[in-house]
């Protein structure tokens, strides 16, 4: 589907004054996004400091890089973007697991008239919600930031997270489902409704208003007779209502203060000095600035060639061409003609006036090319036969081990990746695993048939005599003696003992198959001590045993 929503251009008139070099355009673009960059931010690692240190230098690479940043000139997206990698750079490096804090309330104190029962309510809801989306996958947890509490189209989503408009599209989507099920907002079997997969994505489109007229019309039609879909909108709105009413992170005292300073010294960089990649570039390269220009570059070149030629590391008479070389790759590397020697000193370049100025041509930043999609797992992992705990363990992706995904549960929940061992495929929660590539393609794939878990419980087995009034049994009653049991996969067999009074050991006096109960009649007995018990068997061999019990066989005086 094609972008149905232009970007937005509000900030792009200070964006172009910023580029010009207005340090108050680039303090006014500061102060507009700084606090949902920080939310965002936060609400991706989980710790306040650490959103803070990111926010910060998120913000400073992007003035350093500004005049990187080319037509449709989307600041927003592209600090979010740039913010976005240093996170997930961030979890990377430390491993991190997602615990988030309590976020510091913006705004006025909470109103008197609310009943204090009310504000505890309240702030359960919202730590429910905060718990739930640190369960989710980054990718999805990013994406339901940026779309429901910072209201970004697909598009600016799309930049955001150097994806497709689709992709973006899907992850929103999906998410949203994803959240729904951990949150325990509908589970699909409390549903009587028929399951229904007509709208797929489109619901999320539909709901955002990311799609064309003639579908919107196509899709009310729908909702009006499936029963199914009208369900899963209502649910989807309600996610988004909950992520919506989250509140935002406010900054620590003084922070903003200490920005605006930092800002002030640290100068953007002339954008023929660095590469155009910069900030902007793909996750996980976001790169460091050169070596302070050509001059910079060069004297590091210079010192390694000369440290190599000292350790005798190459001959003396390959020395001129290495220079040659050197130079001629670090002129590549920073996007320069490499100086060509003359005899005469190059002669200093006219001067121009104000009118005469040219604007720095901006660069265009291509639409990322995705690859195939992979998962990295953030934890050692089991990987099992099925998605849920219930299936067996098949094999284990190691910390920061790739595996290509193959396909995906209804919901997303769970990934089918390809078994790092070989001999086929197996499945891991998508909380356990980073993903990556493409993942509009990934396939729906059937849960196989869930395994039936293995028979160790026994048996209920229960046994009584009759008659057993007062003085009863005697020694002129017959006794009948009852047992019973019961199990969830059924008896194959029960067993009556009994040890007579005089006897020294238990014997087995009856046997009842695939039976539930089983009686005996014996006696009369001779006065004394009767012991009797109950062994039942179900299929897999598990035995269940009544109590060993005593009972006293009465002498009826004749």
């Amino acid at each position: 589907m094609a972008e149905t929503r232009a970007p937005k251009e509000e900030l792009v008139p200070t964006v172009r004054r910023a580029q010009e070099g207005d340090a108050a355009a680039f303090a006014e673009l500061f102060k507009k996004l700084h606090r949902p960059v920080l939310s965002y931010v936060y609400r991706t690692v989980g710790d306040r400091q650490l959103a803070e240190d990111i926010t910060q230098d998120a913000f400073l690479r992007a003035h350093q890089r500004l005049a990187q940043l080319g037509p449709p000139w989307d600041f927003k997206s592209w600090i979010f973007r740039i913010a976005g990698n240093l996170a997930i750079d961030t979890l990377r490096r430390n491993r991190r697991f997602v615990d988030q804090e309590e976020p510091q309330e913006m705004g006025s104190p909470p109103s008197t008239q609310r009943p204090a029962e009310k504000q505890v309510e309240r702030r359960e809801a919202r730590r429910q919600v905060e718990r739930t989306l640190a369960l989710l996958p980054t990718t999805y947890r990013q994406a339901l930031i940026l779309r429901e509490l910072n209201a970004l189209s697909y598009a600016e989503v799309s930049r955001a997270l150097e994806c497709s408009y689709d992709n973006a599209r899907q992850l929103v989507h999906r998410a949203r489902l994803a959240f729904r099920e951990l949150h325990g907002i509908r589970l699909l079997a409390e549903s009587g409704a028929a399951r229904c997969e007509a709208l797929g994505d489109l619901l999320s489109a539909y709901q955002d208003d990311e799609i064309q007229p003639d579908e919107q019309k196509a899709i009310r039609q729908h909702l009006a007779t499936c029963e199914h879909c009208q369900e899963t909108e209502r649910d989807l709105r309600r996610v988004a209502g909950l992520i919506a009413a989250l509140p935002p992170l406010a900054p620590s005292p003084g922070w903003i203060e200490k920005m605006l300073e930092q800002l002030k010294g640290n100068p953007p960089r002339e954008p023929g000095l660095h590469p155009s990649s910069g900030a902007g570039g793909p996750r996980g390269g976001i790169l460091k600035p050169l070596l302070g220009g050509l001059g910079g570059a060069l004297a590091g070149a210079a010192v390694l060639a000369a440290g190599a030629f000292a350790l005798g590391l190459w001959p003396p008479e390959l020395q001129p061409a290495l220079e040659r070389a050197v130079k001629a790759t670090v002129a590549a590397a920073v996007q320069i003609t490499p100086e060509v020697p003359s005899p005469e000193p190059p002669l200093a370049p006219p001067a121009l006036t104000a009118t005469a100025t040219p604007s720095p041509t901006p660069t265009v930043t291509p639409s990322p090319t995705l690859g195939p999609p992979y998962a990295i797992a953030l934890q050692n992992s089991n990987c099992r036969a099925g998605p849920g705990s219930v299936y067996g363990i098949l094999d284990y992706l190691l910390l920061g081990q790739e595996s290509p995904i193959e396909g995906r549960d209804a919901a997303s929940l769970w990934w089918v990746v390809a078994r790092p061992n070989g001999g086929g495929d197996c499945w891991i929660a998508n909380r356990l695993v980073d993903e990556r590539g493409d993942l509009s393609a990934v396939p729906v794939v059937p849960a196989p048939p869930t395994p039936t878990p293995a028979d160790t419980a026994p048996p209920t087995t229960t046994i009584s005599h009759f008659p057993s009034a007062p003085r009863r049994p005697d020694d002129m009653d017959v006794v009948q003696f009852s047992a019973s049991a019961k199990d969830d996969r059924g008896v194959v067999r029960i067993e009556i003992y009994i040890r007579p009074p005089g006897a020294a050991t238990t014997s087995l006096v009856k046997t009842c198959e695939s039976a539930a109960t089983c009686v005996y009649e014996g006696g009369p007995y001779p006065s004394g001590t009767l012991e009797y018990q109950a062994k039942a068997y179900d299929a897999a061999g598990n035995i269940g045993a009544s109590p060993l019990t005593s009972i006293t066989i009465y002498y009826r005086i004749r």
